[in-house]
């Protein structure tokens, strides 16, 4: 026991420790975190609830009608993901993709290799269009990429936070659903 005390040693905590702690107000202009809008902060204050209090079952079916709205599904499983959106693009990748699925990867930024890489480790044969960050990907570049390889599934980032560029959308569900 007089070694394992030796071993043990309590020291004082450091004084900034003792002190409530101080977080100075910013503004973020980035892709990601934001600021909050000051509803958001005062629902933060609000006491806790634990997972299984019927009051935060209502909340989550709030949320899961809201996300349902925005979306415009009706589908049971709808989910909102206490995450980033990597969390998030990885969970709709993991829940996609089975082993040996061709998935076409639209690769133009950090977020179309990331999601090249989850599809290559939930066994996907991942074939990649690839172009350089900050240009975007035309319909006939899709169309081409849909033909040649029948995919189960195409990754396509709307918003390539890491090189800024604006992926246009309109007519890709059209070629998908071909």
């Amino acid at each position: 026991m007089s070694q394992l005390k030796s071993l043990i040693r309590v020291s004082k905590p450091a004084e900034r420790l003792l002190k409530p702690l101080h977080v100075p107000h910013k503004l973020l202009m980035g892709p990601g975190p934001s600021n909050a809008p000051p509803r958001v902060l005062a629902a933060l204050a609000m006491p806790l609830l634990g997972h299984l209090h019927p009051e935060f079952c209502e909340i989550m079916d709030d949320v899961k009608a809201g996300i349902q709205y925005a979306f415009q599904t009706c589908n049971p499983v709808t989910l909102a993901i206490s995450g980033t959106g990597h969390a998030a693009m990885e969970a709709a990748l993991c829940n996609a993709v089975e082993p040996n699925d061709v998935v076409v990867i639209a690769q133009n930024g950090i977020w179309g290799q990331r999601a090249a890489d989850m599809a290559l480790r939930n066994g996907a044969n991942v074939k990649t269009i690839v172009k350089p960050p900050g240009e975007v990907f035309n319909l006939h570049e899709f169309a081409q990429a849909l033909e040649v390889h029948k995919p189960k599934l195409m990754f396509v980032c709307h918003g390539e936070s890491s090189s800024g560029s604006l992926q246009p959308l309109e007519g890709i569900g059209e070629l998908c659903h071909r």
